[in-house]
């Protein structure tokens, strides 16, 4: 019996998967009293959020937001959370996408396009999007944003539910002035 469940285990860590999904070219800008974030999603819509899309379910991609205080020599602070929800939506009658940007719940962008690849922009690239307002925050200190995104559930040993996400990404360091 443990020859199966080693012989189950090798097989489970062996098999082949896609390329990962991964956070890049994460930026942060202050623009007054607020700070603009933009990153790219490498390899964010394969396998089941592609099919997912292509069957006209609504598919959301999550994209949680940390604004944190850099602190060196030690773990930096949390000062606050957000999270943008990407979401497609297929019309298989008109041939198009309809992909809406909410911040916290609140309806910020919302856009239809027809071809597959500006649909994979409109999801993975994110430009310039207000994320956080610094307006209270102290004027000395750097600060920088960290960000992941998060696909979807899939289960483990086809019982235990669990998060596919990115790992976290960080932003550069910028100061509030």
């Amino acid at each position: 019996m443990a020859r199966w469940a080693g012989l189950f285990w090798l097989l489970l860590l062996l098999a082949p998967r896609g390329p990962e999904a991964s956070v890049s070219n994460l930026q942060a800008a202050v623009d007054g009293d607020r700070v603009l974030v933009s990153l790219v999603l490498r390899n964010g819509l394969g396998g089941d959020l592609a099919a997912r899309l292509e069957s006209g379910l609504p598919t959301p991609i999550l994209y949680r937001f940390e604004l944190l205080r850099d602190r060196k020599r030690w773990y930096d602070r949390g000062l606050a959370g957000n999270t943008l929800e990407v979401e497609a939506v297929y019309d298989a009658v008109t041939r198009e996408y309809t992909v809406s940007h909410r911040l916290d719940d609140k309806l910020v962008d919302s856009r239809t396009v027809r071809d597959r690849k500006d649909l994979e922009r409109a999801m993975t690239r994110l430009e310039r999007v207000p994320v956080f307002s610094v307006e209270r925050l102290p004027r000395g200190p750097r600060y920088l944003v960290r960000a992941r995104a998060e696909l979807g559930t899939r289960t483990m040993l086809w019982v235990v539910p669990a998060r596919i996400a990115t790992d976290w990404a960080e932003s550069n360091k910028f100061r509030v002035n």
